[in-house]
């Protein structure tokens, strides 16, 4: 168990914004506070792997429909990340690091929309992408290897406007290792 005043003490601030990122945090699930005696980290579950992934398919898929319908060009944007993706493994970045740069890439695709309500409610599940995509990469054997030839199927689909090549793509990206979370998480 954490609390308020472990962190205050720790970090030099008061115990107001301490709790303001306290009612943050148990806002986004990752942490539950316990009442009057502070707060427990959460453990990412495959639920919670399965039910993000879910919703980032959602908006995904509905960028990767108005792209297309539109014509918008998203691709060249996405080329580069992928590239710097590629060199942080190559690097031996750690997840964290590729993980961002997994974020930037998906979030390029929702922007390219530009519908700033959608932008933003991607961004909102940030932290959470970048939990879950660390334990997964951790966790599930050979994850982290398929996404950067899962990203450059999607963006390659989408220099084409082929929506039913990007929709499979994404699919492929976003649920293929669903059946594996059970056997490695909780």
């Amino acid at each position: 168990i954490v609390t308020e005043m472990d962190i205050a003490s720790v970090t030099g601030l008061s115990r107001t914004p301490v709790r303001e990122a306290f009612l943050r945090l148990d806002a986004e699930r990752l942490i539950q506070l316990i009442p009057r005696r502070g707060a427990l980290v959460t453990t990412v579950t495959a639920r919670q792997i399965r039910e993000l992934s879910k919703t980032r398919l959602v908006l995904e898929l509905h960028a990767a429909q108005e792209i297309v319908a539109n014509r918008i060009e998203v691709a060249e944007t996405l080329f580069p990340l992928i590239e710097k993706q590629a060199g942080l493994f190559a690097d031996g970045a750690s997840f964290r690091e590729v993980i961002a740069v997994d974020r930037e890439f998906h979030t390029a695709i929702i922007a390219a929309v530009g519908n700033t309500e959608l932008t933003e409610l991607y961004r909102s599940m940030g932290d959470r992408q970048m939990r879950t995509g660390v334990t997964s990469f951790t966790n599930i054997p050979g994850r982290a290897e398929t996404a950067i030839p899962h990203h450059r199927r999607i963006a390659e689909a989408l220099k084409r406007f082929d929506l039913p090549d990007v929709e499979n793509a994404l699919r492929d990206h976003l649920e293929r290792n669903a059946p594996d979370l059970e056997r490695y998480l909780p």
